[in-house]
């Protein structure tokens, strides 16, 4: 049976259009890349490369490995004041340098035209960090929006804080659940670092 490539992004092997259909014979070749190809092994080291068979096992391998994940950071020289939009779709972790200039709005969304509703199904979960220094006098978000809508966050000891940290850098991560379409679920909690 002769072989095609069905393409160079995503490289596997099809039989030859001129072929008769041999549909075993098919299933092995785009699977494993070769119609001789044994489904009885249980040697992954025997997979052929490329095929999907072997990208698979490839990924398998890299998902269970996973050790230390990196997450995007979005800095800013920006001072904390007015609606702070948390664009989940650029980063999970957003940093402001600059003094914060007045008590603000933390709103996460997506990104200024879509919702974090349409990224997130129900049973989902994110965790979302805001950094931001504070000079001489401390302010500190004063209310809480997920796309816009207010959510009152269940807080880490049980008592939502009251300000910010003076000459300090406060950090709040938001751990987000979706609950249903539109509803979240909101952990939070303030550090403090000096």
């Amino acid at each position: 049976m002769a072989s095609e490539s069905i393409g160079a992004i995503y490289p596997t092997e099809i039989p030859g259009y001129a072929d008769n259909a041999d549909i075993q014979a098919a299933f092995r070749l785009y699977h494993y890349g070769s119609t001789a190809y044994s489904t009885a092994n249980t040697n992954t080291a025997n997979l052929v490369n490329p095929s999907i068979a072997y990208t698979l096992n490839n990924l398998q391998t890299q998902i269970t490995t996973l050790v230390s994940p990196r997450e995007k950071a979005a800095i800013s020289a920006t001072a904390a004041t007015g609606t702070v939009h948390l664009n989940v779709s650029t980063a999970s972790v957003h940093i402001y340098t600059a003094n914060s200039t007045a008590n603000y709005v933390l709103n996460v969304r997506g990104n200024a035209s879509t919702t974090l509703n349409s990224l997130m199904a129900v049973g989902e979960s994110i965790t979302v960090t805001f950094e931001h220094p504070n000079g001489g006098t401390a302010y500190y978000p004063s209310s809480y929006t997920i796309d816009g809508n207010a959510v009152t966050p269940k807080w880490l000891g049980g008592t939502a804080p009251t300000g910010g940290n003076t000459n300090s850098t406060d950090v709040y991560m938001i751990q987000i659940r979706k609950t249903a379409s539109a509803t979240f679920t909101c952990l939070a909690s303030q550090s403090k670092f000096a």
